[in-house]
């Protein structure tokens, strides 16, 4: 039940990754500056088609070859907020959390405001059995929370309450429904 749940919340990180990106027109999730390239110089499929096959992979469940279609786009495009997290995404869902760790790094290292790098940085650093740390992401979402007010991205907002959740859960302030 629980990997059924996980494996849920990462096709709808894919879906709604997939659909950002087809409604920008193929630039990037923030932080990169520029567009991905639609024909590379070797005759192969251009990146724009390579991030569309890795989140057809991610939603598919199929995350290690996601993660290869990932690593392959930021080997053109290092700095592309977007990719880092899909890649991350595609770590964790492989069970590979210290490794997603960096790919959460560096999608917030290029978009300050990539709400959900923050959050998935705090979950996998659950799952490390490292609270603090996740705390510490939790407090620089509620920071960016006190600075827009009434005014916050539904993205900020499910990315707080998705991390303030999981860490009543696990120090033990949340009952799961069934356990009284």
């Amino acid at each position: 039940m629980k990997s059924a749940l996980a494996l849920l919340a990462i096709l709808l990180l894919a879906l709604s990754a997939q659909t950002s990106f087809a409604q920008s027109g193929g630039v990037d999730g923030g932080g990169g500056g520029g567009k991905m390239v639609p024909d590379q110089d070797d005759g192969g499929p251009g990146l724009t088609q390579i991030f569309k096959e890795g989140v057809q992979f991610l939603t598919e469940g199929e995350c290690k070859l996601a993660e290869k279609k990932f690593k392959r786009i930021l080997k053109k495009v290092p700095r592309n907020s977007e990719v880092n997290y899909l890649r991350g995404v595609s770590l964790q869902c492989q069970d590979k959390h210290k490794q997603a760790v960096r790919y959460f790094k560096r999608a917030k290292r290029d978009d300050a405001r990539y709400f959900r790098a923050y959050s998935e940085l705090g979950m996998s650093y659950l799952f490390l059995k490292r609270p603090d740390l996740a705390s510490k992401e939790l407090s620089k979402l509620d920071k960016m929370k006190e600075s827009c007010g009434d005014r916050c991205s539904p993205l900020l907002l499910r990315s707080v309450a998705k991390l303030r959740k999981a860490l009543d859960r696990i120090e033990g302030r949340l009952v799961e429904p069934g356990r009284d």
